[in-house]
C-alpha cells in the first residue's frame, strides 16, 4: 500500500503542533480523521511514528527521522500545484490578523486583490491587538499578520509597510488653549487608550514615557471609534490617526493637540513564517505591501460625528 499526501499531511501537522485536536482543526477534520491516516501510514512503514505511553505527544525515532522529509514532500506537492494551475491551485481557508486601524482602512482593497490572484482562497481575516496577533502566527493558528511591532525572530519575515502618523486629539473644549505645548504638559490631562496587547498604544505610551510624559489613563478600549467618541465628550486626550478622522476634526468635533516632541511614524509590517511549507504568507505579504493605504476611510454612509 503507498504512502498517500493525506496521511503525510496528517502526520505532519499532529507533529509541527503537537496534538491530534490542534492538527484536525488546522486541517478542518474530524479528529478521528487525522488519527486514522495516522494509523494508516504507520502500517505502511511498519511502526509507529509517535510515542503514545507518555501524557504528551511525542516523535519515536522514525517519527523524527520522517518529520523532515515529510515536509518536504508536502512542500513539493504544493509547488506542483501552482506550477500547474498558478494563484488557482490554492484553495480553501487563508487564515490571517489584521489590527483595527487596517481594518479601517484598507482591509476591503487586500482581500479584493487577494481574491483576485487567488480567486479559490477563502480569506478568514481576524481583527485583534497586535500582541494576540503575533501569538497565533507563532502557534500555527495564523498564516500572516498585518500589525506593528512584530516580535525579533529568525522564525518570522517581515515585510515593511507603511507608517501611520498619530496625533494626540480632544474634544474642542478640552485639555490646553494652546495647540502646540511641550509633551510633558499632557501628563496633567486623563489619557484614553486601548487596552494591553495594542502595539499601537504600546509604542505611543513608552515614547512618551522615554520623553518624560506618564500618561495618566483613566479608559481603556480596544475600539478607535470608541476612544474618538469618548475623547469628543471630553473625557480626556487619545492617541488617533489624524489623517482617518479628519471628518471630525474638519467639523469641529476633534482638535488636534500638537507636541513637542511629535509622535514619531509608526510603522506596519506583513509578518509570516519563514519557513512555512505553503508560500502563500510570503506572497500575501507583498500584496499587502502593494494595498497598503492607511489613507483609506471604508466606513460608508460615516458623517462627521464620533
Amino acid at each position: 500500500m503507498p504512502v498517500t499526501l493525506k496521511q503525510v499531511e496528517a502526520f505532519y501537522w499532529t507533529a509541527t503542533l503537537g496534538g491530534f485536536v490542534e492538527a484536525a482543526q488546522r486541517l478542518n477534520l474530524a479528529q478521528s480523521t487525522v488519527s486514522k491516516r495516522i494509523l494508516e501510514l504507520e502500517d505502511v512503514i511498519g511502526g509507529p511514528l509517535f510515542e503514545r505511553t507518555s501524557r504528551s505527544l511525542r516523535l519515536t525515532r522514525a517519527g523524527g527521522a520522517s518529520l523532515t522529509l515529510g515536509s518536504e514532500l508536502l512542500a513539493l506537492e504544493l509547488r506542483f500545484r501552482e506550477a500547474a494551475g498558478g494563484g488557482a491551485g490554492f484553495s480553501g481557508p487563508f487564515r490571517f490578523g489584521v489590527t483595527e486601524l487596517v481594518a479601517l482602512t484598507w482591509l476591503p482593497a487586500f482581500i479584493l486583490a487577494m481574491k483576485s490572484t487567488h480567486p479559490d482562497l477563502v480569506p478568514v481575516p481576524e481583527v485583534a491587538p497586535s500582541v494576540e496577533l503575533f501569538a497565533k502566527l507563532v502557534s500555527n493558528d495564523l498564516d500572516l499578520v498585518v500589525a506593528l511591532d512584530p516580535p525579533a525572530s529568525p522564525d518570522l519575515t517581515a515585510v515593511p509597510l507603511q507608517s501611520v502618523v498619530l496625533e494626540w486629539v480632544s474634544a474642542p473644549g478640552f485639555g490646553p488653549a494652546e495647540d502646540l505645548i511641550p509633551l510633558i504638559d499632557l501628563a496633567q490631562y486623563p489619557v484614553l487608550t486601548q487596552a494591553e496587547g495594542s502595539g499601537l498604544q504600546r509604542l505611543v505610551l513608552d515614547w512618551a514615557a522615554a520623553n518624560g510624559m506618564q500618561a495618566n489613563q483613566i479608559v481603556q478600549c480596544n475600539s478607535l471609534n470608541v476612544l474618538a467618541g469618548l475623547a469628543a465628550a471630553g473625557l480626556g486626550v487619545t492617541v488617533l490617526t489624524a489623517n482617518y478622522f479628519e471628518p471630525e476634526i474638519r467639523a469641529g468635533v476633534l482638535r488636534v493637540i500638537r507636541t513637542e516632541p511629535a509622535i514619531p511614524p509608526i510603522r506596519y509590517f506583513a509578518v509570516y513564517r519563514t519557513q512555512d511549507l505553503s508560500p502563500l504568507g510570503g506572497r500575501m505579504a507583498t500584496i499587502a505591501s502593494q494595498c497598503c493605504d492607511f489613507s483609506a476611510r471604508t466606513l460608508p454612509g460615516r458623517g462627521a460625528g464620533p
